[in-house]
């Protein structure tokens, strides 16, 4: 691309995004009590949500099955063209079926809705012909705006495509509001990637790494503290009462940097601890630690279990097993 016509080209990036914003504010008018009978349909479902479609509205409900599924609404995807061809047999008397089609005339889609239709199965669409067969076949239609594509041709799904996966981002995202479905449950699904580590329970961490914890006592004197300091390579020694090991303080490298003098290999652990230092529970997540360490711009922060002390968490061991 010639210098001359980069701004040009920017501006219409610009403008495309534009016209899709347009499209957004009008699925964001189109709303009604439809989106509301669909959540709760979906919600008292004893079976599964089986999301269908073929071709771009396909790959739609492909993303939007596996949202569902990820949220706490149990979903899979049925390719329409294979309904037909045997696949129908996925479906049960107890599923919801979302049927995604623009035109709301996708042939493929018919034989779907009819199989619901004998087998009990309830029929949702999302289309922007609330006149079209499928639309009338269903039990609830979705009704989405006629949009101007941005392609050149206004041919290729692309603002339609937009307000149709918003359409079924809302429905996923009141579905999880309703279930009052929570970090942690979003965890139990997804333990891959830096996600499921974020969402897995401190408890967890502690369990699978089982780093020794550097503890002295409250009346041992610095040059001790020194040395577990130091054998320890956490940056900080916890502080804990000598029978129950409940938490009393938490001394780090910078402490010992304050409270450096002469006399200090005279003193005492109690001496120059921080009390009450930054804790975590067992049972929260990693990323409420790994959140608190941010925001307090800390590099410790002790676990407990009640007051008793189970580990000591360091940013270097986070960021090596890529919790940070």
């Amino acid at each position: 691309m010639r210098p001359e016509h980069v701004a040009e080209a920017l501006e219409r990036a610009r403008n495309i995004v534009d016209q899709e914003i347009d499209a957004l504010n009008l699925l964001r008018e189109s709303f009604n009590d439809d989106m509301i009978k669909a959540v709760a349909l979906i919600q008292g479902c004893a079976g599964r949500l089986v999301v269908t479609g073929v071709g771009k509205s396909g790959h739609i409900g492909t993303k939007l099955a596996a949202t569902f599924a990820s949220t706490g609404t149990p979903s899979f995807f049925l390719h329409a063209a294979e309904a037909s061809h045997g696949d129908l047999g996925m479906i049960t008397g107890q599923d919801v079926v979302l049927a995604i089609s623009n035109s709301g005339m996708t042939k493929e889609l018919f034989p779907v809705a009819e199989f619901c239709a004998a087998n009990g199965a309830k029929l949702i669409c999302m289309t922007s012909n609330e006149n079209s067969r499928l639309a009338k076949q269903a039990d609830i239609c979705l009704r989405l705006p006629k949009v101007k594509e941005v392609c050149p041709n206004n041919l290729a799904p692309t603002s339609s495509a937009i307000i149709t996966l918003a359409a079924g981002h809302v429905l996923a995202v009141l579905l999880m509001e309703q279930r009052s479905f929570l970090d942690a449950d979003f965890g139990k699904l997804h333990p891959g990637g830096r996600l499921g580590l974020l969402l897995s329970s401190v408890r967890r961490y502690t369990d699978e790494f089982k780093d020794a914890v550097p503890i002295v006592h409250p009346n041992e004197l610095m040059g001790h503290v020194v040395i577990r300091l130091a054998e320890g390579q956490r940056g900080c020694v916890v502080v804990t009462e000598p029978e129950t090991n409940r938490l009393v303080g938490l001394i780090t490298e910078g402490d010992l940097r304050r409270a450096f003098s002469p006399d200090m290999f005279s003193k005492t652990a109690q001496a120059i601890m921080t009390t009450r230092p930054l804790t975590v529970s067992v049972d929260d997540l990693m990323s409420t630690a790994v959140s608190l360490m941010k925001e307090r711009r800390i590099a410790n922060i002790v676990v407990v279990d009640d007051e008793t002390v189970v580990d000591v968490l360091h940013t270097k061991d986070l960021m090596q097993r890529g919790y940070m």
